[in-house]
Formats: C-alpha cells, structure tokens, sequence
C-alpha cells in the first residue's frame, strides 16, 4: 500500500479540526530564516496542493494567497513542517 502523501495527511488533519470551508481571501507570509536555500520540497508541497484545485498565488517570494480557509492553513502546516515561521492573514476588505 503506498504512503500517504503529506499534503493529503494535512488536508485530513484540518477537515478534523475546522467545521467547515471558510471562503475569503487569506495572506500567508513565511520565513525559513537564516537558511540559505529554502526547501524544495515546500514548493513541491504547493504544487501538489495547486494541480489537486486549490487557488493558490504566490505574491511574492514567502507570501501566498489564497481564496479558502482550509488552503491557508494547509500552506501553514506545510511550511511549518518545512521549519519555517509562518502567520496567514484573513483580507477583510480589498481596496
């Protein structure tokens, strides 16, 4: 039986946790630090999660954005488990 992949283990983690899917627009901004080169895996990651539907824009190098909850915090888990510090922002009104 193949692995799970990492993506799909997050996405199960928080389905448990939130009730349901909330749309909006969600800012997540990272940071692996003082590393050199961030992991590729972590971008791999976004991609999995991009080819699987989810709407994801990278803005610039560490910010993303997305139109779901459930999106936002799997991009947080996936760069946490990568090591990197990250918070995401809810857009309350776009201008």
């Amino acid at each position: 039986m193949p692995r799970k992949r990492l993506t799909d283990k997050i996405l199960e983690k928080i389905d448990k946790e939130i009730e349901s899917d909330e749309k909006g627009s969600y800012i997540i901004v990272y940071d692996f630090g003082n590393r050199r080169y961030n992991p590729k895996e972590f971008y791999y990651a976004i991609m999995d999660l991009i080819n699987n539907g989810h709407k994801i824009v990278r803005i610039q190098k560490s910010v993303y954005l997305t139109d779901s909850l459930r999106t936002a915090l799997a991009i947080k888990e996936l760069a946490k488990h990568y090591g990197a510090e990250v918070r995401v922002f809810k857009v309350e009104k776009e201008v």
